[in-house]
């Protein structure tokens, strides 16, 4: 009965003890991992805070050129403003007909044989209108402002319009995208280390248990077997020890039929040869 216990006290310690290796290569794994991903979370976030910079950089650009553009279309705005007081103080309703309407007289005065009052005349109308729509008029100044303007908006825009797909283009492109997924996959795995650790831990303090348990009894054994030994000792030595005195007196019982020459028998001879 003693055998058959320390038998199932040996297999479920060796049960055990494996079970606990396998808990612990397996949360041993886990933990590297764990390591990797958050291997991984430094690296993104340092190529996040590259990309900050970065698109902080772009964004400030961007904006700039937003408020250079708004600012332009303000100074168009009074400049058109201008342009039509002007228009209105000279009561002028198409511009681009009186700028036609010069190019038509000149050609007259060049191609038509006019007379000296009739050409004097074209001259007078010619100048009026210059000073209108002249160089240095006033009506010139502000058109060519707002061409000017205008030019500056469209290359202000289109600066604008790149620096917002370069941003567009970085945030499509970033693996920063990935933190929040490895942040998740690092927080079910650390739940997992732990389930897997506290599972070793249990399985380790029933192993400590159980081989205690394994050894006490294999100690008692070797303590039972030991006095089991002692007195089967004991017995033969008491068993010796009546012998050498039955043969003693066996002994004595020979020398005597010697003295008196009776015949020995075969254990008599036996007998005086222990003796010797």
């Amino acid at each position: 009965m003693q055998n058959i216990d320390i038998s199932e006290l040996r297999k479920k310690a060796r049960s055990l003890n494996e079970e606990k290796e396998r808990l612990y290569r397996e949360q041993d794994e886990l933990r590297k991992r764990i390591r990797e991903e958050v291997g991984k979370i430094k690296s993104l976030k340092s190529e996040t805070d590259e990309y900050n910079v970065e698109s902080t950089a772009l964004r400030n650009k961007r904006d700039k050129e937003n408020k250079k553009v708004k600012n332009l279309i303000e100074k168009i705005k009074e400049l058109r403003e201008k342009k039509k007081l002007i228009l209105k103080k000279y009561d002028i309703k198409d511009p681009e007909r009186i700028h036609k309407r010069v190019g038509e007289l000149e050609r007259k005065i060049e191609t038509e044989a006019l007379s000296p009052s009739q050409e004097k005349k074209l001259m007078k109308q010619i100048n009026d209108l210059k000073k209108i729509f002249g160089k240095d008029s006033e009506l010139e100044k502000v058109m060519k402002d707002i061409k000017e303007v205008s030019e500056m908006l469209e290359k202000s825009k289109t600066t604008g319009d790149e620096y917002h797909k370069m941003l567009q283009k970085m945030r499509k492109g970033g693996d920063y995208k990935n933190f929040k997924e490895i942040s998740k996959t690092i927080t079910i795995l650390r739940k997992s280390h732990k389930e897997v650790y506290d599972n070793f831990l249990k399985t380790k303090q029933q192993y400590i248990i159980s081989n205690s348990q394994l050894k006490d009894n294999l100690k008692k054994l070797g303590d039972m077997k030991k006095k089991e030994r002692v007195k089967k000792e004991k017995e033969k030595e008491k068993i010796d020890s009546l012998n050498v005195i039955k043969i003693h007196e066996l002994a004595k019982e020979v020398e005597a039929k010697l003295k008196k020459k009776q015949k020995l028998t075969t254990e008599d001879l036996l007998a005086f040869q222990a003796q010797k």
